[in-house]
């Protein structure tokens, strides 16, 4: 395949369903972005959020095999089944909604960065051995908190303040709808990626603390994002672990 051509193809189909929709592809919006790229922003958004539904739901279920004491173990498969659930809703309800309105189609997996998710959900299937499990599991979750906090720190309000400066309808609700749902949820995302570190690494000691900073720069890195030194790390995970409550936002019994 010829990737030039594919990408012109592509980019002429974008220009082609805005245009049927109203919009001028050219137009400026905000952050020095043209309706076209915010629209290809978008559906890079939509199908990378939504390629996360595949592994958070693998990890809940390895959280169940890694040895983890009950409460841990409960925790975790609890939190990760919710946010599977919820990036699919980021990518199918919020991102691919304001993308279909602007241009009338879905975003597929090829747009995302993640691709499908496919691959990722497949690197974290259990083996027989809960170590194996448990090492697999601390390190995909910091790869997920280096992603997840590159996009509540970055591509969030990069897209938030795109939309408050286009002031169109389809934005307003886009930022309406990262405020009140998106963001919430990630920064929820984000307590899982603090609370396996602090119920499950550091009690490991500096090799194992080392190796989870390692895993999420590498999350950082799959967006083009610098990687934190050790003290910007401490300061991103806090001194003490999150509830379960937190990690839910609301209160659940665990048996």
């Amino acid at each position: 395949m010829n990737v030039f051509a594919d990408a012109y193809s592509r980019r002429a189909r974008s220009r082609a369903r805005l245009s049927d929709r109203g919009f001028d592809p050219d137009a400026a919006v905000g952050g020095g972005l043209q309706i076209l790229q915010f629209y290809e922003l978008l559906g890079i958004v939509a199908s990378s959020e939504k390629a996360g539904q595949s592994p958070t739901h693998a990890l809940s279920r390895l959280a169940l095999q890694s040895g983890l004491p009950s409460g841990a173990a409960d925790a975790l498969f609890l939190a990760y089944n919710q946010q599977s659930a919820e990036e699919a809703g980021h990518g199918d309800k919020i991102f691919a909604h304001a993308y279909f309105a602007l241009g009338g189609a879905a975003p597929d997996a090829q747009q995302s960065i993640f691709g499908d998710g496919g691959a990722a959900s497949s690197a974290v299937q259990p083996s027989a051995d809960p170590e194996h499990n448990l090492q697999r599991l601390c390190e995909i979750a910091a790869v997920l908190g280096g992603i997840e906090t590159v996009a509540l720190q970055r591509v969030l309000p990069f897209v938030s303040d795109v939309c408050v400066a286009w002031d169109h309808p389809i934005g307003r609700d886009l930022a309406a709808q990262i405020r009140d749902v998106v963001r919430p949820e990630e920064s929820r995302h984000v307590l899982t990626f603090r609370y396996v570190f602090h119920q499950l690494v550091a009690p490991r000691g500096p090799a194992a603390i080392a190796a989870y900073m390692q895993a999420t720069n590498t999350g950082r890195a799959q967006l083009g994002s610098p990687g934190l030194d050790s003290a910007s790390l401490k300061r991103l995970l806090g001194n003490s672990s999150p509830t379960v409550e937190q990690l839910l936002g609301k209160s659940r019994t665990l048996s």
